[in-house]
């Protein structure tokens, strides 16, 4: 960690701009075009080398990493910073590193096999300048990135010789790749049927699955079509420079368009069962190596095509360059931070919208970054404190097996709670048990406090506070209405039947309590937005999906609004979790336009909570409402 800690020192927006573009060098994309450039226009040879040490040097590493289950520099040092553009693309344990080994492969097989000392040297420091930039970024430390630069070499090394055999002896490729599609089924079967620790990641887990039927659907697919491709393509890498490029840039994009194309067409059919990875990346090698190239002599001619169909071909991209650029200047719209002028809301007729300058503050799922969230706990703590005061409760509900409302997010129990262990099963469904039984649970177990520890993990039985045990929502509001007098923002998780009795609940605990026009009820759930406009219109609720979409469009291009366009009263939604930017001025003044209020979640930083209050938002959800009371001026 010293190393780390140098690193972080030395940090400015230059040198985190360059080794975030360096780092891509390990990239999973890059790997692909590197492989594809080289087998369809240097060597098959090189090409298949490159595949088969990059396959093999990510089944040794996603090995390591479950096997290991090192943590992440962040949260081994909780002191310890990352650059944040890192994140996302820092998944899976952290020991070893996969960028860096990705990188010693796409760089590192195309130096060993160059005269050029050059280009040796060149690749050479990309290598090593991309296991730096996974430490200075903060995803890695040395160990992790020394451990895959020595397997990495390792692995270019020893299969240079073989694969200098396999022109003249085809039967080594063959040996390798069966073996390696025996590994990679081995890795599966591990994957899957071995007792994995409680404390393994669910996620990482789940990642290492999917990158297991990856390579077996790729080394099944090179073992296949190596044979087609040698006694029935039989392609030449050799082309003019016009028909390379050609042929590399169409084939690429067919090649990446079923990788993301074919995905959701197999989802549709095995769901989510990671067995979709192998047979989408099957069908991509299988389409590099044996159909693509039947192309080839075609684009060494010169692409001749017939007069007439030259000139659709010209209509047609003229029309795609069209709506490309249409379509360009529509995305740069929706996600730029628009220039308007917050209008005033005096005299509003929605009681939700706050005067200009004014922000009502909301704890997110009670306030659920300072307290375990949806618990009694966190709602005390919201109630209980001499530091900030609440306008807004948010939370969730979900019906229990007994159709008793409880306060949840998630529709399992597995994230918050000890379910796993109290039950003796994973992802336990909240509507699969009874209240008694839900009761027995620690809804605090999986807390994590500032300092990074758990402070009531391993709580059972009597140990367990009341005040972490699930809550219902007549408990809830029993002690939230004898302490103030609160609005809330509540969401009905259920759907379909389900959803509708949890609507039919929720709005008669709300009348009993005298709520019901201090709540706003939502859902993602458009069936469950229309029973509740048909049967409670007196009940003030937030947007639905596709009502969400209708009015981003209109604010777009403030088309004007007839009084029943919008059946919502408030507009619940994040900034740009979505890509598209709904943090924006002109979002705010249209919907204040049209009398419906704007209440932004899960908003835990404190420059953009000031940001939005400047532009007009009337609430903010946030998980740390102490720090979004030092920001707001509420009402």
């Amino acid at each position: 960690m010293e190393l780390l800690y140098l690193l972080e020192k030395i940090r400015n927006p230059f040198l985190d701009s360059f080794f975030s573009l360096i780092t891509h060098l390990g990239s999973e994309t890059l790997f692909i075009a590197a492989a594809i450039v080289i087998f369809w226009c240097v060597s098959k040879k090189n090409g298949y080398y490159l595949m088969t040490v990059g396959f093999f040097g990510t089944l040794i590493n996603q090995f390591l990493k479950l096997v290991c289950r090192v943590p992440r520099p962040w949260v081994r040092d909780p002191q310890f910073t990352i650059v944040e553009s890192a994140r996302e693309g820092a998944t899976g344990y952290s020991f070893p590193s996969g960028h860096t080994q990705n990188a010693v492969t796409v760089l590192g097989c195309p130096a060993r096999t160059t005269k050029n000392r050059v280009l040796r040297a060149v690749c050479l420091v990309l290598i090593l300048l991309t296991g730096l930039s996974r430490m200075y970024l903060g995803v890695h430390t040395p160990l992790d990135v020394c451990v895959s630069l020595v397997i990495g070499a390792l692995l270019v090394f020893v299969f240079y010789p073989l694969f200098e055999a396999c022109e003249e002896k085809p039967a080594y490729f063959c040996g390798i790749v069966g073996v390696l599609s025996l590994l990679s089924l081995a890795y599966v079967l591990f994957v899957e049927l071995y007792s994995w620790p409680a404390d393994t990641d669910s996620e990482n887990l789940a990642s290492g699955l999917k990158t297991g039927y990856l390579l077996l659907g790729c080394s099944t697919a090179m073992l296949i079509s190596f044979g087609i491709e040698r006694k029935k393509v039989r392609f030449s890498v050799e082309a003019p420079l016009r028909a390379q490029i050609g042929k590399v840039v169409f084939g690429l994009v067919l090649v990446m368009a079923i990788k993301s194309g074919l995905k959701p067409v197999l989802a549709s059919v095995f769901g989510a069962h990671p067995v979709t990875t192998a047979i989408r990346y099957f069908i991509m090698v299988l389409f590099a190596v044996c159909v693509w190239p039947l192309t080839f002599p075609w684009f060494v001619k010169g692409c001749p095509i017939k007069r007439w169909v030259k000139r659709l071909l010209i209509t047609i991209v003229s029309l795609i360059i069209l709506l490309a650029a249409l379509a360009g200047y529509l995305f740069w719209d929706a996600t730029r931070d628009t220039p308007d002028q917050p209008i005033s809301t005096e005299g509003a007729a929605n009681p939700l919208i706050t005067p200009l300058g004014v922000t009502m503050l909301s704890g997110h799922r009670a306030g659920g970054g300072i307290a375990p969230e949806n618990t009694m706990m966190a709602l005390k703590n919201c109630v209980e404190n001499d530091v900030y005061e609440l306008d807004i409760f948010e939370f969730d509900i979900h019906l229990t097996a007994d159709g008793i409302p409880v306060l949840l997010h998630d529709s399992t129990l597995d994230r918050t709670s000890d379910a796993a262990s109290c039950f003796g099963e994973e992802n336990v469904e909240v509507g699969s048990k009874t209240l008694e039984e839900l009761k027995q649970l620690n809804m605090g177990e999986t807390f994590r406090a500032d300092d990074s520890t758990r402070p009531y993990t391993g709580l059972r039985g009597d140990k367990i506070p009341e005040d972490l045990r699930i809550v219902t929502l007549d408990e809830a509001l029993s002690y939230l209405e004898d302490c103030g007098d609160y609005r809330y923002i509540i969401e009905i998780k259920n759907s379909g039947e389900d959803g509708y009795r949890a609507a039919d609940i929720l709005y008669e605990t709300l009348k009993n309590y005298d709520a019901v026009e201090r709540t706003v009820v939502g859902t993602f759930h458009n069936e469950v937005t229309a029973y509740l406009d048909a049967t409670y219109p007196d009940l003030p609720r937030s947007a639905g999906v596709n009502e969400c979409i209708q009015f981003f469009v209109y604010s777009m291009f403030n088309w004007k609004a007839g009084e029943d366009t919008f059946g919502f009263d408030a507009l619940q939604i994040p900034t740009t979790d979505y890509t598209i930017n709904l943090g924006t001025s002109r979002v705010v003044n249209y919907a204040h336009k049209n009398n419906i209020a704007v209440q932004y979640w899960t908003i835990n930083d404190p420059e953009e909570m000031e940001r939005l209050q400047s532009i007009g938002a009337d609430a903010i959800m946030t998980d740390v409402p102490d720090a979004a009371a030092a920001v707001l001026v509420q009402p």
